[in-house]
């Protein structure tokens, strides 16, 4: 499992675009995306091959919309691809990235919205869903030798959608990184399969004890979320820990495939109890 604490709160009154100008048109549209379907962002230097079936949504532009303190790269690359998904597009292909400067510390994008037949050559990581189960090609990176597979897995929290003085609200996303989760291909098979997409659960039913933590200690402030954001999201993530623990252990890496079934059963009920704060409603 890895660590990681998305913690994108600009502390200077004056640094960003509180509502960044989006530029452009649809010139199609498909059908809306989920907001955890996949959508890959191909940066400016790499180039999509002819292989792949591509149709072009239509060509877009970010840009510095005043103060604010919300325009990191990271958040500017979510405002994309969110309208990414409004227009059924899973691929936003960047044509110019123009860095914070003396004029606006803002990262501003030029870029086209895509929809691609095959996103798996640019997709790094996935999002939770009940209606995408894991698959072996999703473990991109290379075998060790210390254990039969292992799940590079992650909740990524972030503050979003603030202003200044004003509220925001907190996103909790379980992820897999794909370059770092591997399969050793003598163990590449259904039951340590069945394994892995335990873990996955795992962490989503952790995401949603986050969602239901952060939603009762009321975080809508800076303020609040620069007191009590980490220790929060520090407590939760040690008790999944924990339980990876358990679970690695008693199905000694799900070679045991009895005590993996024993604990799909007691997860699917945990998962039930806990469906109000689904990555799936997000």
């Amino acid at each position: 499992m890895r660590r990681l604490l998305s913690l994108f709160l600009a502390l200077s009154a004056i640094s960003c675009a509180s509502k960044m100008k989006l530029r452009g048109e649809a010139v199609q549209q498909f059908t809306p995306l989920h907001n955890n379907d996949a959508v890959v962002v191909i940066e400016e230097y790499k180039k999509i091959p002819d292989s792949i079936p591509t149709k072009t949504i239509g060509e877009f532009h970010l840009k510095d919309g005043g103060l604010t303190v919300d325009c990191s790269y990271e958040h500017v690359l979510d405002l994309a691809k969110n309208e990414a998904r409004k227009f059924g597009g899973n691929a936003i292909k960047i044509t110019e990235h123009k860095l914070p400067n003396a004029l606006s510390t803002c990262h501003q994008l030029k870029f086209k919205i895509l929809k691609m037949d095959d996103i798996f050559p640019f997709q790094e990581m996935l999002i939770w869903s009940s209606e995408h189960s894991l698959d072996w090609k999703y473990f991109k990176g290379a075998p060790k030798i210390e254990r039969p597979s292992f799940l590079c897995a992650t909740l990524n929290v972030d503050y979003k959608n603030y202003k200044i003085g004003g509220k925001g609200s907190i996103e909790v996303l379980p992820i897999i990184v794909l370059n770092c989760s591997y399969i050793q291909p003598q163990y590449q098979n259904q039951h340590q399969l069945e394994y892995n997409q335990l873990k996955f659960d795992l962490l989503e039913l952790y995401a949603r004890k986050m969602r239901k933590a952060f939603n009762e200690a009321n975080i809508d402030s800076q303020m609040k979320w620069q007191k009590f954001a980490e220790k929060i999201y520090n407590d939760i993530f040690n008790d999944f820990e924990t339980e990876i623990y358990y679970l690695e252990t008693e199905t000694n890496f799900g070679l045991e495939y009895t005590e993996t079934l024993r604990w799909k059963y007691r997860l699917k009920g945990d998962l039930a109890e806990t469906s109000s704060f689904s990555t799936d409603t997000i």
